[in-house]
C-alpha cells in the first residue's frame, strides 16, 4: 500500500482542523496521501460525482449538514468508499453510531496524531477491500445457484420444443417445394424461417444450460477478441464507437472452444454498443486482457448509461431485458454466462448508473 498514492477527500469546515489533518498526513512515512477537501456537503457530493477517491476523511458537523445525516447523504452518493469519520471529543456515541451506519472507522478529535489516523485508514481500506469481495461471492453464489436450477428447467423446455420444432421446420421446407400457389409457398417459407428463428434461441438456451459438447484446441484470448472486434467492425463504426485494445502480448495460450468463446466476446461487445448507443448515440469501448495469477483476464469497459443495483442481480437472467421490445432477446449475457461457467471461467460486472459498466471475464490457464 506504501507504493500507491491514496486519494483522499478531506470534508472539513474548520481551517485549523483542516489544516492540522493535511499535515499529519503528509508527515506519513509509510503512505503517501493526495488530500483534496471540501468543506460543504454539497460540494463534496459534486466532487465525489466527477472525481476517483479511495478514502473519505468526514467532519459530521458541517454547514448545510450536521450529525449522521451527513453520513448518510455522503455515504448514499459513495457507499463503495471507506468513511472515516471525524468526531467532537464529546461526540464518541455518534462515531460509534457512524460505523453502524456504514463508515470503516472514527476518530476523535484531539486525540489523533498522524500514527492512529494512518493506521485509521490503512484498516479502513482493507476492511472495505474484504466487504466487497465477500459480497461479490455472496452474490456470485445466489447467482450461480439461481441459474443452476434455470438450467435444467431450461434443458427439460428445451427437449419437449424441438422435436415438435424439427417437424415444423422440416414439413414447412417441403412444402415450399410442392406444386402450389406462390403465395402459399411464400407463407411456408415464414413459417419455416420463423420456426428456424425458434431453434436459434432454443440452441442458446442450450448454450445458456451447458449442454454444449466443447471442441477444445489451443487458443489465444487476444487472437478471439480481435476476431470477434473484426465481425463487428462496420457497425461499431456506424454507431460512432470509438474503440481501445490493450492486449498483452504475453498471454498464454489455453485449451478452449474458440468459437464459442468469441461467440461470448462478441455478445459482450455487442451488449456494450447496443447500450452505449441507446444512451447517446456514441461511445468508447476498452478491451483489455492481462495474466492474473493462472487466470487469463479479458474485460470490457464502456461509458453507456451504467445498470441500476436492483439489476445487477438478474443481468444473466435468460431474456431479462432492460430495453425495450424488438430490442433483443435477453439471451446475448446468459449465453455469455454459460459459455464462460463451461469453461471453469468467471464472469463478473461492476457497474454505477451514469459511469459505465465493466464486464470482465477470467478463464484459467488450460495446458492440456
Amino acid at each position: 500500500m506504501s507504493s500507491k498514492t491514496i486519494s483522499t477527500l478531506l470534508i472539513e469546515d474548520n481551517p485549523g482542523d483542516r489544516r492540522l489533518i493535511r499535515e499529519m498526513l503528509a508527515e506519513a512515512s509509510s503512505m503517501t496521501f493526495d488530500v483534496r477537501y471540501a468543506d460543504r456537503l454539497q460540494a463534496a457530493v459534486e466532487y465525489l460525482s466527477q472525481n476517483r477517491v479511495d478514502v473519505i476523511l468526514l467532519d459530521l458537523g458541517l454547514p448545510d449538514s450536521q450529525g449522521l445525516e451527513t453520513l448518510k447523504k455522503v455515504y448514499a452518493q459513495a457507499s463503495e468508499l471507506p468513511i472515516v469519520v471525524l468526531t467532537g471529543l464529546n461526540d464518541e456515541m455518534i462515531g460509534v453510531q457512524a460505523v453502524n451506519e456504514g463508515a470503516q472507522d472514527y476518530l476523535i478529535k484531539g486525540q489523533v496524531d498522524t500514527h492512529l489516523l494512518c493506521r485509521a485508514v490503512r484498516y479502513a481500506l482493507e476492511r472495505k477491500q474484504a466487504e466487497q469481495r465477500e459480497r461479490r461471492l455472496q452474490l456470485q453464489l445466489n447467482l450461480s445457484n439461481r441459474l443452476a436450477s434455470l438450467g435444467l428447467m431450461v434443458e427439460g423446455i428445451a427437449h419437449e420444443i424441438n422435436n415438435p420444432l424439427t417437424s415444423v421446420i422440416g414439413f414447412a421446407q417441403m412444402l415450399a417445394y410442392d406444386d402450389i400457389p406462390e403465395s402459399a409457398r411464400e407463407d411456408a417459407r415464414r413459417i419455416s424461417d420463423n420456426a428456424q428463428r425458434v431453434a436459434d434461441i432454443m440452441k442458446n438456451l442450450l448454450t445458456f444450460a451447458r449442454q454444449q459438447k466443447l471442441q477444445r484446441t489451443y487458443v489465444n484470448a487476444n487472437d478471439l477478441v480481435l476476431a470477434a472486434l473484426e465481425m463487428r467492425g462496420q457497425p461499431i463504426k456506424d454507431s460512432n464507437i470509438s474503440v481501445t485494445t490493450r492486449l498483452d502480448s504475453a498471454l498464454p495460450p489455453t485449451m478452449a472452444d474458440a468459437s464459442l468463446l468469441q461467440q461470448a466476446f462478441l455478445n459482450l461487445i455487442v451488449n456494450a454498443e447496443t447500450e452505449m448507443k441507446l444512451a447517446h448515440g456514441k461511445g468508447n469501448l476498452l478491451i483489455m486482457t492481462e495474466q492474473t495469477s493462472d487466470m487469463i483476464q479479458i474485460s470490457f469497459t464502456d461509458d453507456g448509461p451504467g445498470i441500476a443495483p436492483a439489476n445487477l442481480v438478474h443481468l444473466f437472467d435468460p431474456f431479462f431485458s432492460t430495453r425495450g421490445v424488438g430490442q433483443g432477446a435477453g439471451l446475448g449475457l446468459s449465453v455469455c454466462y454459460g459459455i464462460v461457467t463451461e469453461h471453469n471461467g468467471r464472469i463478473d460486472v461492476k457497474s454505477q448508473l451514469g459511469q459505465g459498466s465493466v464486464f470482465t471475464v477470467e478463464l484459467p490457464v488450460v495446458a492440456e
